[in-house]
């Protein structure tokens, strides 16, 4: 094969690559999944989607519109994630801010990793893949040690984060301006299960599991960067889990949210006004609980993780048959 032939087939695999990151880049700030409830209470007139919530990679947030109606008025648009936090806990629901806490903490971080790694996954040459993962690892490692701990850490967050914090926990700048981002944590997670339910022992013991698991994933990533960076210098299989993990994301998506779902189903609270056997919710399509219907199903963000997957996939492939037929690691 000639040299342009390899040179036209690297420049697909960059462009895919490309293309994977910037669709990455867009995800991070998209509605992932969205979930409504219908009942006859809300009727299609004045709810034409329900009591609607989008999932993002930071927050959950109101998928509700402003409705505009002979037969309904309003000024702003139904905060509908408050409301379907109202409608659970009559049945002992936690609120949805109660959540993969650590997820949206950590998601700047876990998602500027990925990012890096397809970077790294475009460039030619093990000295420069080990020295770019090196130093991308020390910035986003230094930046996440200075959110997580420093005081005021919590600006170094995502906007978004804050934002959802902020207006879940009806708190103004000053009330949360010195937190860190563990503090953050601290404070949201211990406000969502004690918002409807005052069991101070299960709040404390859920509340300190999820400092924890905060602090082992903070190692966890951590150490990453240190694989990442050591197995580019050792082998080629590191290499080529730069694309095979990103890659993987919708998949990961889909267990954490089905993960958390059966969590949210089978930690009813006995102080609910109306008992309820533990249930697993609709992971994907439509469902029953009680009068309410239930809907849940992926919004175009995650159309962005499969694009992402098909991005790279396609690259690892094109790119391994590269190597095949001429040992380049151009």
């Amino acid at each position: 094969m000639t040299s342009k032939n390899n040179n036209n087939r690297m420049l697909i695999v960059r462009g895919l690559a490309f293309a994977a990151l910037v669709l990455l880049a867009f995800a991070y700030v998209s509605p992932t999944w969205w979930v409504s409830l219908k009942a006859p209470q809300y009727p299609a007139t004045a709810f034409p989607d329900g009591i609607r919530i989008h999932f993002h990679m930071d927050g959950v947030f109101n998928g509700c519109e402003l409705i505009k109606s002979d037969e309904k008025q309003e000024d702003e648009a139904l905060n509908c994630k408050h409301e379907m936090d109202a409608i659970n806990h009559f049945v002992g629901m936690y609120p949805i801010a109660a959540g993969g806490p650590v997820e949206r903490v950590l998601s700047p971080f876990s998602f500027s990793l990925l990012g890096l790694m397809i970077i790294v996954f475009m460039l030619p040459g093990r000295k420069l893949r080990v020295t770019v993962m090196g130093l991308g690892g020390i910035a986003i490692g230094t930046w996440m040690t200075m959110a997580l701990y420093g005081e005021g850490g919590i600006h170094l967050l995502s906007p978004n984060y804050i934002s959802d914090v902020s207006s879940t926990m009806d708190i103004d700048l000053e009330d949360y301006d010195s937190w860190s981002g563990v503090e953050t944590l601290k404070e949201s997670y211990n406000e969502a299960l004690g918002r409807y339910f005052r069991d101070m022992d299960v709040i404390n013991r859920a509340v300190g599991l999820m400092l924890m698991a905060t602090n082992i994933a903070y190692g966890v990533l951590l150490a990453a960067f240190v694989v990442l960076t050591l197995g580019l210098w050792k082998t080629r299989f590191m290499y080529w889990m730069l694309a095979v993990v990103p890659a993987a994301l919708p998949v990961f998506f889909i267990i954490d949210y089905a993960a958390w779902l059966w969590w949210f189903g089978h930690s009813l609270n006995a102080m609910g006004a109306f008992t309820l056997k533990p249930f697993m919710p609709t992971v994907l399509g439509q469902g029953k609980v009680a009068q309410f219907y239930t809907y849940s199903y992926p919004h175009y963000g995650y159309g962005m993780l499969v694009g992402i997957s098909v991005c790279l996939i396609l690259a690892a492939l094109i790119r391994r048959k590269h190597l095949r037929e001429t040992g380049e690691d151009s």
